[in-house]
């Protein structure tokens, strides 16, 4: 999930913030919704040290920046006393919700019960050994947990999957796409085709041509067809 891999970027980044990667992985993330053109660019090309480093002398200059390094602060501060359910639960709640809502609205409502079911693993977690975010993190990695969401609730949503996936479900209406042919210029295909006309102005219709089967084809009819099966391909 999604939603919870960038979780799991916040707890790296504050065990170690000199990590680039995961920090250009959590500022791309809901959390802060940077792009890699125009804030990551800025913020990483031709930089003199980690990415921590440029984020925060480029805030003294960018509000949109400066936001980002304060909430990074703050959640740095938080992790060396919080254990992992609180310092998650925390996150996730601060500014009515923000941060939930802002998984949502990008990845679904499928990330909502991820997001749940990550606090829940926190607390087990908990239960079973000593509270700490590192010790969380690793367990996480080696647990392999998998969340499966009740498929019978109700959503207002079109349900893209797989035809695995979809098995059983008894849905109103599955739309099976046929994906592993190509056109094969059957009978559904126009028998007229469209030729431009030669030096006239862009407004005036084309030729409409039909080109009975078996006659002998001159290049701009055979130049028509291969356009017409392009566009079926499409």
């Amino acid at each position: 999930q999604l939603a919870v891999m960038d979780l799991m970027a916040v707890g790296d980044f504050v065990l170690l913030p000199d990590d680039d990667l995961t920090l250009a992985t959590l500022l791309k993330s809901p959390l802060f919704g940077f792009d890699d053109e125009k804030d990551l660019f800025d913020l990483a090309y031709e930089r003199p040290g980690a990415l921590w480093d440029a984020l925060r002398n480029k805030a003294k200059n960018n509000e949109r920046y400066a936001i980002a390094v304060a909430r990074l602060s703050e959640w740095l501060k938080r992790a060396d006393t919080a254990p992992p359910y609180e310092f998650f639960a925390g996150l996730l709640e601060e500014n009515q919700m923000a941060a939930r809502h802002a998984f949502i609205a990008r990845l679904g409502a499928d990330a909502g019960d991820a997001i749940d079911e990550f606090l829940n693993l926190a607390l087990d977690h908990e239960r079973v050994s000593h509270p700490s975010l590192q010790g969380f993190l690793d367990w996480m990695r080696r647990s392999q947990a998998e969340v499966k969401r009740d498929m019978e609730q109700q959503r207002n949503e079109v349900r893209i999957m797989t035809v695995h996936g979809a098995k059983g479900l008894q849905a109103n209406v599955v739309i099976l796409p046929d994906t592993c042919r190509t056109p094969s210029g059957g009978g559904n295909r126009p028998k007229l085709l469209s030729l431009p006309r030669a030096s006239a102005p862009p407004d005036v219709q084309d030729h409409l041509l039909w080109v009975p089967p078996g006659t002998l084809e001159l290049q701009q009819i055979t130049g028509a067809k291969e356009e017409l099966k392009e566009k079926d391909r499409i």
